[in-house]
């Protein structure tokens, strides 16, 4: 269950990074963000579960090598 509450970790982090542009595309278009708050949902919610099924949670010192652990397999 650990490459799974990892990998949600990981999507949801580079969902929240993908929703700041979003966001910022949209307000300068003067439009509403949608899509960048829908984002943003979503990778909280998929941080908030992978932090919740991991005993003990994760720490900022960990991501890094989350990171490396997931996209080099």
């Amino acid at each position: 269950m650990a490459a799974y509450t990892d990998a949600f970790m990981i999507v949801g982090i580079l969902i929240l990074a993908a929703a700041f542009p979003a966001a910022v595309g949209a307000f300068s278009r003067g439009r509403s963000p949608r899509a960048a708050i829908l984002a943003l949902m979503v990778g909280g919610v998929l941080i908030v579960m992978a932090n919740s099924s991991r005993p003990g949670g994760y720490k900022m010192e960990e991501l890094p090598s989350l990171f490396l652990s997931i996209f080099t397999g």
